[in-house]
């Protein structure tokens, strides 16, 4: 489910602006060096803008009606004029315009020559140069000016404002309906051209009895765009542009304005930033959520909170993320008022497609699915029949079992339609019609109801000129009926069924990168348990996990934006600390006081424990339940100490299950108190200190009165 603003604006990838850039030269640079048509001159870019002249196509009939037969008695009733509005700016003077038609398209291959390389072949009518000066001012456009042209079904010659088709018999086949190139020239006064473009001549009968069925896909999404290191959790997803909130607004507002049924692939992730905006932007929200209530006029698909890739989050063993995100996006479009398709809907996937898809769809309860074009297998049917216009069964095989589901495919001519010529976006939208109705008039005549999805890429911007003209072109179009996605799933006929391309093998989210995922889920998860009611940080950190996962962003974003919910995570946690470091405990048992310091703007709950293998803990105290609903909160662990001195007690504050650290420190508890051990074995010391200087005193005393003995005896023996 995709949707982009412009390249380079801020919350736009970067990268798209190269693909972009090749796309655009791949389209001109053909036309620039195609070969002349009728008339000598080289042909110009059908897009081309002279860097000297403001010459284009402000708008046009986007099909013009056969003259009807009239009534009995009654004269035929006039076809319709093929009007051509022309933007005039730096213009030479004595500028002339001539309109130059080419033969009906056999085929949707000619169209894609005609619009890469211009027209070829001999002309089948060309007007009379007419002076630009005297053109009328067209009302509908600003600074244009109108030409209007007679269509007739017989050849003509520089017949004034004439231009024949060459269809009516006997010259013609009597086969008039169908898509005519036209060249527009701008003329100096002496007849050089001097700029031209190609434009599309639709003309039909009247109202098709069986129109091809189209499904616009609009996207109202801003592509996500992470801040790296944010100030404030509030902070962490880059807030929309002034330019990207006024582009949706305006195309919200265009929508509300047009009675064509669309399909609306809205990004609740956008529409969330688009309220924060200001006035205007809920505003726009609000006008939204009106459209969502007639589900058969305008309708919105059920989206998960910003554009995610099924089939890797699927094939990553992601599926709590696919919950978590259907679970955001519904729950943000009930905020806003904004209606849904109802469970099951179809789902869009504009980028590669596997098989793993299979199981995405199921997570999100999708029994229908849109992808493109060129993950498909190919098909002989389309070759036979010209464009793919139908439904078919897909064949998805994950898990060793094959699963089938409802599939359309997105045309990637047709959706690049809507990004070739950026600098004339009415000439754009003109030639996207102009293709519609040649899908149309490859099986004109066909029972089976045909139809087709366009979905604008990712680097699409919505522009109001081409918004209006083609939304204006599809309103009442003969040949193309506008539908929901829910619509033409029941009404277009399905035809066989297809398989994907090669392998199927679909995008992979990496492992690396699907561990931090589950690992950020599950400690926002426990986070979530250890918060009491509803404060603003749990859906900030929810919100922020499911941006990362955006698939606007590349792998290494998205691990930045996983990065930055740790961190914004990390810094919540901190703001719940253990106090004071150093307790004395003067008794051998006793009780040492625990301060938790929160600073958190919400109460904390959850269990504070105490270890250390020098107590022993009495009454089983050193776990305990505790709600920090203070900037200071107090516990007493009972404790009995083994020896004195410093002793390490390790306390840590978790979440009730246990499994979030929510703050951790080691303690240093000083006893001084004596044990009855050492004073046992201090006294048995002394004793033994005692005895021994008792005897060594007796011993001594006893030596001495043995040599005083000896002294006197010898005393005694002397003559």
């Amino acid at each position: 489910m995709r949707s982009r603003l412009a390249p380079g604006m801020p919350r736009r990838v970067a990268a798209t602006a190269y693909p972009l850039l090749l796309a655009i030269l791949a389209v001109a640079l053909p036309l620039i060096a195609a070969a002349p048509p009728a008339g000598g001159t080289r042909a110009l870019s059908s897009a081309g803008t002279s860097t000297s002249v403001a010459f284009g196509l402000a708008g046009q009939s986007e099909w013009v009606v056969a003259p009807q037969t009239g009534k009995a008695g009654g004269s035929p009733q006039p076809g319709s004029p093929f009007d051509l509005e022309l933007t005039v700016g730096r213009v030479p003077s004595g500028a002339r315009v001539v309109t130059v038609l080419y033969p009906r398209l056999r085929s949707r291959f000619e169209f894609k020559n005609v619009v890469h390389r211009g027209p070829r072949g001999t002309a089948l009518a060309r007007t009379a140069p007419i002076p630009l000066a005297g053109l009328p001012a067209d009302p509908r456009s600003s600074g244009a000016v109108s030409l209007d042209l007679s269509v007739v079904q017989s050849a003509t010659t520089d017949n004034g404002t004439r231009i024949g088709l060459s269809c009516a018999p006997p010259t013609g086949t009597g086969t008039c309906t169908g898509v005519y190139p036209a060249v527009v020239e701008l003329q100096s006064s002496s007849g050089t051209v001097v700029h031209r473009f190609t434009t599309f001549l639709t003309y039909v009968a009247g109202a098709s009895a069986h129109p091809l069925e189209l499904v616009w896909v609009v996207p109202v999404d801003s592509p996500v765009s992470l801040v790296p290191h944010p100030s404030r959790p509030t902070a962490g997803i880059e807030p929309l542009t002034t330019g990207d909130a006024s582009a949706l607004e305006v195309l919200i507002s265009e929508m509300r304005a047009s009675a064509v049924p669309l399909t609306l692939d809205v990004s609740p992730e956008t529409l969330q930033e688009l309220r924060l905006a200001g006035p205007n932007g809920r505003a726009a929200d609000a006008t939204l959520a009106e459209l969502s209530v007639d589900q058969t006029s305008d309708e919105v698909l059920a989206p998960s909170y910003v554009p995610v890739d099924l089939g890797a989050l699927a094939g990553a063993g992601e599926p709590t993320e696919i919950v978590a995100q259907m679970a955001a996006g519904a729950t943000e479009l009930h905020r806003l008022g904004v209606e849904t398709t109802a469970t099951p809907s179809a789902w869009i996937q504009a980028g590669p497609v596997g098989n793993d898809i299979s199981a995405g769809l199921a997570q999100v309860g999708a029994t229908q699915l849109v992808l493109p074009d060129a993950d498909l297998a190919p098909t002989t049917t389309a070759t036979n029949i010209g464009t793919w216009a139908s439904t078919f069964s897909l064949k998805l095989s994950h898990g060793g079992t094959t699963k089938s589901v409802s599939a359309a495919e997105t045309d990637t001519w047709l959706d690049g339609q809507f990004t070739s010529l950026r600098h004339d976006p009415a000439l754009a939208a003109t030639q996207l019609l102009a293709d519609l109705a040649m899908v149309h008039f490859e099986r004109p005549n066909t029972t089976a109801v045909r139809g087709m999805v366009a979905l604008p890429p990712s680097e699409w911007v919505p522009n109001p000129t081409f918004d209006s003209v083609l939304l204006a072109g599809l309103s009442q179009n003969p040949v193309v009926e506008p539908v929901t996605l829910s619509q033409f799933f029941t009404s277009v006929t399905a035809d066989g069924t297809r398989q994907l391309a090669t392998t199927g093998t679909g995008p992979v989210l990496k492992r690396s990168l699907a561990r931090e995922v589950s690992g950020a889920r599950v400690r926002i998860s426990n986070f979530d348990d250890a918060v009491t009611g509803h404060p603003p940080i749990l859906s900030e950190l929810d919100d922020l996990l499911l941006a990362s996962e955006s698939d606007d962003l590349p792998a290494s974003r998205q691990a930045e934006g996983v990065s930055t919910v740790e961190g914004v995570l990390r810094k919540q946690l901190d703001l719940v600390t253990f106090a004071k470091t150093t307790f004395t405990l003067t008794a051998r048992t006793g009780w040492v006081p625990i301060t938790i310091e929160s600073r958190a703007p919400y109460t904390v709950v959850g269990t504070l424990s105490a270890t250390g293998n020098k107590f022993v803990f009495l009454h089983t105290s050193r776990r305990h339940g505790m709600h920090l609903d203070h900037s200071t909160n107090l516990w007493r662990v009972d404790v009995d100490a083994r020896t004195s001195g410093d002793l390490p007690l390790d306390v840590t504050f978790a979440s009730p299950n246990g499994q979030l650290v929510i703050a951790r420190r080691t303690l240093t508890v000083r006893s001084t108190a004596t044990s009855v051990a050492g004073i046992v074995l201090t006294a048995l010391a002394l004793a033994v200190l005692l005895v021994w200087w008792a005897r060594s005193w007796r011993s001594g005393r006893r030596r001495r009165r043995l040599r005083r003995a000896e002294t006197v005896g010898d005393g005694a023996a002397t003559p």
